[in-house]
């Protein structure tokens, strides 16, 4: 039986045509959003999603909290099954019904851990879970920092390559016009030549601004992955920090650092709890049933163990010390986390504000100055008072110091970036809820 043909009618046709134009459609916008470019705070945010490294903190306290529920229970009570005194010796041995002691003995045994123990031991796991959860918020505030700094080296790169590249293209030109001039005695071979040279030192340049923006998209991928590939966005953000002196302090102390270093403070405060703790003994108690044999009686026994702190001068009190001595550890590692982050934000305050200073230097004196160099040239070669090769001098004038003006920007962006790490700006980074 011939399988029945499809008749292609001018309805069908239209059809598949519309199909057709949708499919390309589709794919045309989905290669749209594809290539779209990678903004700083897209980067940030995909910093953090899905990140190992975080969620293994998660994973670390849940870990704790399940331990916390652990440490606050008794101790899992003992079966005891066994023969007691049994005969090995003489014609009597190994025999259970010859003498009166022996017996088949069962019981349950339990250690009592004190209460305050269980609680003080529970309430350390807790804290240690706290600390795991500061720890998670001070990590992906870092990984915000270093990704949106790697971000603005992919942004520094590329810009220069991009005007390395122009002042390249506009050197091969003025080559041209030199080699050109040779014949007719207009140009020297020996300025060629040196634009041969000038050619090679630019390129020079932009190999090195591929290489660091290779560098600076790999320091990405670290965090965000095969994103990191995409195109960088043309836009440079702007982020002004203007935070007033008195207030610089409170918002160190909220930094998730100087938190996390405190919760470690309340660690190590526990651990001192739990050893004193120790101080009060621990006890048990076990019931057994001995079942005896030609019709002797049965025994039951009852027994009580209380643990004997014979040198809890050198045990229990020793370990005290010990645990007194890490607290006092934990506190001078905090005081060392708040000097450390106040330098921080020192060093990138004076970053800021001479990346201000070159800027408005730039402004107001360097960019208007070359930009008149090079009006001047270029009618002074109109009106044959000048050479042209004064028109490219000026030119690479200009490029350069817009080059430089670009690094100046950047520069200005990461000291704001590295301000706002510091001072929780919540434009950039994470809000942390406060205690």
């Amino acid at each position: 039986m011939n399988a029945p043909r499809l008749a292609y009618t001018p309805r069908v046709i239209c059809m598949w045509f519309s199909i057709m134009v949708v499919m390309a459609l589709s794919f045309k916008v989905t290669s749209a959003q594809a290539e779209e470019p990678l903004t700083l705070a897209e980067t940030i945010q995909l910093a953090t999603q899905n990140q190992p490294l975080l969620q293994s903190l998660d994973d670390a306290a849940a870990s704790s909290r399940q331990a916390a529920i652990a440490e606050g229970q008794l101790p899992d009570p003992k079966v005891k099954l066994g023969v007691i005194n049994l005969p090995v010796t003489t014609s009597d041995a190994l025999r259970y019904n010859r003498d009166d002691q022996t017996m088949v003995n069962v019981g349950i045994a339990q250690d009592m851990t004190p209460r305050k123990k269980r609680e003080v031991a529970s309430n350390r796991m807790l804290a240690e879970a706290d600390q795991f959860h500061t720890e998670q918020i001070a990590t992906a505030r870092t990984i915000e920092r270093d990704v949106a700094l790697a971000w603005l080296d992919v942004y520094e790169a590329q810009r220069k390559s991009e005007l390395y590249q122009r002042m390249i293209d506009d050197m091969v030109a003025e080559r041209r016009v030199q080699a050109a001039s040779v014949s007719s005695g207009g140009a020297k071979t020996s300025d060629v030549l040196r634009m041969d040279t000038q050619i090679s030192m630019a390129n020079e340049k932009r190999i090195f601004a591929q290489r660091d923006e290779r560098k600076a998209r790999s320091a990405l991928a670290r965090w965000i992955g095969k994103a990191a590939s995409r195109s960088i966005s043309s836009e440079l953000p702007v982020i002004t920090s203007s935070t007033s002196h008195d207030a610089i302090q409170t918002e160190i102390e909220q930094h998730p650092l100087l938190r996390n270093a405190v919760q470690s403070e309340k660690v190590a405060q526990l651990d001192v709890d739990s050893a004193q703790a120790n101080l009060e003994r621990n006890w048990g108690w076990e019931v057994g049933y001995g079942k005896r044999f030609a019709n002797r009686s049965d025994m039951l026994s009852f027994q009580v163990s209380i643990d004997l702190q014979l040198d809890r001068a050198n045990r229990q009190d020793r370990r005290t010390a010990e645990k007194l001595v890490l607290v006092e550890k934990a506190r001078k590692l905090t005081e060392d986390r708040r000097r450390e982050l106040s330098s921080e934000l020192e060093s990138a305050m004076a970053d800021a504000e001479a990346a201000d200073a070159r800027e408005n230097e730039h402004i107001t004196k360097l960019i208007p100055n070359a930009e008149a160099k090079l009006s001047v040239a270029q009618a002074a070669y109109q009106s044959g008072k000048q050479p042209l090769s004064d028109v490219w001098d000026a030119r690479r004038d200009v490029l350069d110091i817009e080059l430089d003006h670009w690094s100046i920007l950047t520069d200005k962006q990461r000291a704001a970036v590295k301000i706002g790490y510091l001072l929780n700006d919540s434009r950039l980074f994470k809000q942390i809820e406060k205690e």
